[in-house]
Parts: structure tokens; sequence; C-alpha cells
């Protein structure tokens, strides 16, 4: 039996790293540790997906897209793949492809709250509203405690009030979300409560300073109110949000 080259046994502990950093938030070395790996092993599914999550984390959605391809391309069974691609061309606001990767995906495992979530919202914006419905009822079914999943109901909830009901449910679950604090920061904007649109939007930038969806909401922020002194302020008590 010939031996196994170290920098390949060392490979996945580098991508095993990279994704601890990815989940804190530390984009930039979760991108080192992952190109570490990649650059032993180039052409493996998971190292590609990291490497995709780390750019759709950051909003390069295009770039997310790409690496997810590959995964695909070397690996058409990966039902990752396949869930993440749909996810990024989802976010390109490209439906139509992000509904035929997710359907692929519910081809690999079925049944899948996550999928059937890319679905139920892909449904909605082709104006498939009946057939969106019974995707995201079987998504709350399946899988209930996606934060995405209340995300995105918050965001098709017209009414404001009960929006925000739908997100703080999907903050309860997941703090961290990036989407889930702009989409709350949107909302407080829009019902005048600056202070509190504020405070969460500081939450988002502290977690991800360097995100371009979170400096645009500093931009969009700054236009839309008079209260600018928010960044200056320590906010850090939020026991009173229900």
């Amino acid at each position: 039996m010939s031996r196994i080259p170290a920098n390949k046994l060392y490979a996945l502990g580098w991508y095993n790293e990279g994704i601890v950093h990815l989940k804190i938030n530390q984009f930039e070395e979760a991108m080192q540790f992952i190109n570490s790996a990649l650059d032993t092993l180039p052409e493996n599914p998971d190292f590609l997906i990291g490497k995709g999550n780390v750019y759709l984390a950051l909003g390069n959605y295009e770039e997310a897209y790409y690496y997810y391809r590959r995964a695909a391309d070397n690996e058409p069974g990966n039902f990752r793949a396949w869930l993440n691609m749909g996810t990024a061309l989802m976010r390109l606001e490209n439906y139509t492809d992000s509904l035929k990767c997710f359907h692929q995906a519910n081809k690999i495992k079925n049944p899948d709250g996550e999928v059937w979530l890319g679905i139920g919202i892909c449904l909605l914006n082709l104006g498939e509203t009946d057939k969106a419905s019974d995707a995201l009822k079987t998504a709350i079914r399946l899988k209930p405690n996606q934060p995405a999943l209340w995300y995105y109901l918050g965001r098709i909830e017209r009414d404001s009030g009960k929006a925000l009901k739908l997100l703080l449910r999907g903050y309860r679950m997941d703090p961290e979300n990036i989407d889930i604090l702009l989409e709350m920061t949107r909302l407080y904007i829009q019902l005048g409560n600056q202070e509190e649109a504020g405070r969460i939007l500081e939450e988002a930038y502290e977690l991800s300073p360097k995100n371009q969806r979170v400096v645009e909401m500093m931009e969009y922020y700054v236009l839309e109110t008079t209260w600018n002194e928010v960044f200056d302020k320590p906010y850090r008590n939020h026991s009173d949000r229900k």
C-alpha cells in the first residue's frame, strides 16, 4: 500500500478549520483555509461547496454559483451542491434556473425541508401562488426551525407588524442571521422606528462589517433617517424585544 502524501491528509483539516471560521463570520480566515485545502485537492466537491459558502455569506452570489456548479459537475449526485446552487441563483433572482436546481436536489433527497423552502420561494416569485403556498406548508411541516423560512415569510407578508413577528421568530432561532437583521432594519425604518433600526443594523455591522449588503443598508439608513448618531452609542440590551 502506497503512502498517502501528508499534505492530502492535512487538506480535510484545513477545510474543517475554514468551516469553523465561516460559522463565526471570519470570512478572510475561512477563505484562506479552504483555499489551502483546494490547492491540494482542486476538484473536491465539499471543498468547492465550502468556498461557495464563503462567497454566499459575503453576498457574492455569482462567485458562489460558480463553485457550486463546479461541485455539481464533479459529483452530479451531490445534494448540497444542487441545493446551494439553487440558493445562489435565487439570490441572483434567477428563479427559473433556481427552481430547476431545487427540483434536482429533491430527486436526490426527498423529502427535505430546505429544498421545499427554496421551491416555495421560487414559485412565489414566478407567480405560482397556490403551488408556492403548498411548498411552504411542506417546508413548515418538514423543518419549521429554519430561520430562512421565517425570513422569507416575513418578506412576503405585506403587513409590516406581522412581518416583524415572523422575522423575530427567525431571529430567536438565529440571532446572527444577516438576512433577518437587514430585513428587520428595513421594516423598522419603514415604520419610523429609527432607534430600533439602528440597533439592529449595528448588530449586523458588528457581525459582518465587510458584507456589501450591510454596507448598502447603512447607506440606506443614513438616507432614510436623521438619527445618525446610532453607531456611536452602545446598544447591548435587547431584553425588551418580544
